[in-house]
């Protein structure tokens, strides 16, 4: 078949640039209802920032997750660097991150200096190995920051008691992973501080770009609308005279840190309340989309997958698969060569090692020791992915991955 036969689902989405299966710019187009919260916000003309829609996102989604205390910010790297501020990073100080994530679960903890340690991942999970986690801490670590990659969620149970018998922070980074939970607890939940996105490539968006800051210690929920906005957040009393010294606070809960612009609109805010009571829907969509593919690859040694753990929630924000061609003597690029070009299906590879980055190395994070991801990731690639995907898509894909397979097998 040609690769330049179009095929995508119903509305079309999800087929460009010549190429028979890509991925659509959202995982969902916005509903009426959607649209509607925003219209209503741009309607009112009342103040566009830090308003009571931005109250109304944090309050459902402190309901939906069960945290504790949420901020609304504009991404999730904001939500990260609030996290890192949060720790008290200092020069020099140690944070173990995995290898294996997207480069912003890692830049914020090295820009305020801090030298990052590499974790490798677990086999079977691809997501930050605990055991691995427990080798690197040295007197220098100061947090540990736990990744739930492409929806899959980290061994919680496990990693929170390593890091807190050596009294450590725990950052979890839940960019892919709302709704991701063990024992049906959310990620997000079980450290001490949880960063979520809302970008449009994730399960729920707030106009392309937003994310959420989750703690449960009162007294970092206090600094954070301070640390969120410049310095300015309420008094904690009301005075006499309300203007005096001046309307802003910019001294209050600060404890010294840097304050910083983490702000984000009203219409986002809005837009994100409507978009929360999609999500479990949503994510069963793409389990479902994830236990049919499996079913259809099931017959190919080859291919594998990750493994959630029973008492797991996976949300497969990504669709990431392992080929190993050694037996006939093939890589993973030849048979990615052959998907895009006899079959049209545009195949990548998610995700560089960090520590493989010329940027990392120039800032002395370039050390490593992660043997189970250096030999995963040379066969690791993603099909394209997204939210409602019918059958006719996924058993091309599914169709194009097999003949594809067989053809390099010889």
């Amino acid at each position: 078949m040609s690769n330049k036969t179009m095929l995508g689902d119903a509305s079309g989405r999800g087929a460009v640039d010549g190429f028979r299966v890509t991925c659509p710019a959202m995982q969902h187009p916005y509903t009426e209802a959607e649209i509607d919260a925003v219209v209503k916000v741009m309607r009112e003309a009342c103040g566009q920032t830090q308003g009571k829609y931005m109250v109304e996102f944090e309050q459902a989604f402190c309901a939906f997750t069960g945290a504790k205390h949420a901020f609304a910010v504009n991404n999730c790297t904001s939500a990260l660097k609030m996290a890192a501020i949060f720790c008290h990073i200092q020069p020099g100080d140690e944070v173990i991150i995995p290898a294996y994530t997207f480069c912003a679960s890692a830049i914020p903890f090295g820009d305020l200096g801090a030298k990052i340690v590499w974790a490798d991942i677990n086999p079977d999970t691809w997501t930050i190995d605990p055991d691995d986690i427990a080798r690197k801490i040295t007197p220098k670590t100061k947090a540990v920051v736990c990744v739930h990659l492409l929806g899959m969620p980290c061994d919680m149970k496990k990693i929170v008691p390593i890091a807190r018998a050596h009294g450590l922070k725990v950052v979890e980074d839940c960019a892919q992973a709302l709704d991701c939970r063990i024992d049906g607890q959310h990620v997000g939940t079980f450290g001490d501080f949880g960063c979520f996105s809302f970008h449009s490539a994730k399960t729920m968006t707030t106009l392309g770009e937003g994310g959420m800051f989750v703690c449960a210690d009162d007294a970092d929920a206090a600094a954070a609308p301070g640390i969120r906005h410049n310095g300015c957040c309420a008094y904690p009393a009301d005075r006499e005279r309300y203007w005096s010294p001046a309307m802003s606070c910019v001294d209050s809960f600060l404890d010294d840190r840097w304050p910083q612009n983490f702000c984000i609109g009203e219409a986002q805010c809005a837009l994100g309340t409507e978009e929360l009571k999609s999500v479990i829907a949503n994510n069963n969509t793409l389990i479902e989309q994830d236990r049919k593919i499996r079913e259809k690859l099931a017959g190919l040694p080859e291919i594998s997958f990750s493994r959630c753990p029973e008492n797991g929630r996976y949300v497969v924000h990504q669709y990431i698969m392992h080929y190993d061609g050694s037996a006939c003597g093939k890589t993973r690029d030849d048979l990615l060569d052959l998907m895009t070009k006899k079959y049209g299906i545009r195949c990548i590879v998610q995700y560089y090692p960090l520590y493989r980055y010329p940027l990392f190395q120039r800032k002395g994070c370039g050390e490593f020791d992660c043997p189970v991801l250096d030999k995963w990731w040379d066969g690791s690639f993603s099909f394209p992915w997204w939210c409602g995907m019918d059958d006719t898509v996924i058993d091309t894909l599914c169709s194009s991955l097999v003949s594809a397979v067989e053809e390099l097998r010889g």
